[in-house]
């Protein structure tokens, strides 16, 4: 039974608006309808997909139970890179089982590369500031966060705002740069561990291809997360 133009909006809408535990109720009434791409995954994307575009290894099966039209193929088209609805927001990763499609995965914010300019109002503020790696207030640059300098919201002026960059010194920005190029190169992300760190990553690992979750995309953030849950020795 196909959705009708009203019921797919409707559907649309009451997703969008429903809170998490309400989503899987909601689509298990539609069982009899043929769910469209997009609907699945939005579906998908409000019960699993974090607010930094992440999500675990989602088993195909437990998607099933929750509506048949989940059930893939190796032409899949809910999680079909680029053109699905999930495939244009995010990195996504398939586990496969007997050359079927048997997991999905969400690994980051998928970016489109363009070049990058940074508005004057936001450099002015951001080199105001302290290096947020040296806390010094000599020589400070505006650096783009995202080291690979290909999120297009960020490419557009119109678009960007403070939080997408930060105050490093120069010495700081040359360092992470340093580190940002071998990324490039290797396809590996940065090990925090090395600095000493507990935590490799706050989010994906080494193959994540998004800079989300590295010490250099954030170093403040990093160090308030990592240190949250520290306490003094007396």
């Amino acid at each position: 039974m196909k959705l009708t133009k009203e019921e797919k909006s409707f559907l649309i809408d009451k997703i969008k608006k429903s809170d998490v535990k309400d989503i899987i109720p909601l689509i298990r009434k539609y069982r009899e309808y043929e769910i469209t791409s997009d609907i699945l995954g939005m579906v998908f994307e409000k019960l699993y997909v974090t607010d930094t575009g992440f999500s675990a290894d989602i088993d195909i099966e437990d998607l099933v139970g929750i509506h048949p039209a989940f059930r893939t193929k190796n032409g899949s088209t809910w999680n079909r890179d680029y053109v699905s609805y999930l495939g244009r927001k995010y990195n996504l990763v398939r586990g496969h089982t007997g050359g079927k499609i048997s997991s999905v995965r969400c690994d980051g914010p998928l970016k489109n590369p363009r070049a990058v300019k940074i508005r004057k109002d936001i450099w002015d503020k951001v080199t105001k500031k302290n290096c947020v790696i040296l806390d010094i207030a000599s020589n400070v640059e505006c650096d783009h966060k995202d080291g690979l300098k290909d999120d297009w919201k960020v490419a557009d002026p119109k678009m960007q705002v403070v939080d997408d960059f930060q105050p490093l010194c120069k010495t700081a920005n040359m360092a992470k740069k340093d580190h940002c190029t071998k990324c490039k190169k290797t396809g590996k992300r940065y090990d925090a561990k090395r600095l000493g760190y507990s935590v490799s990553f706050l989010y994906g690992d080494e193959n994540t291809k998004s800079c989300v979750g590295c010490y250099w995309y954030d170093p403040l953030k990093f160090n308030e997360v990592v240190s949250k849950e520290y306490k003094k020795k007396v």
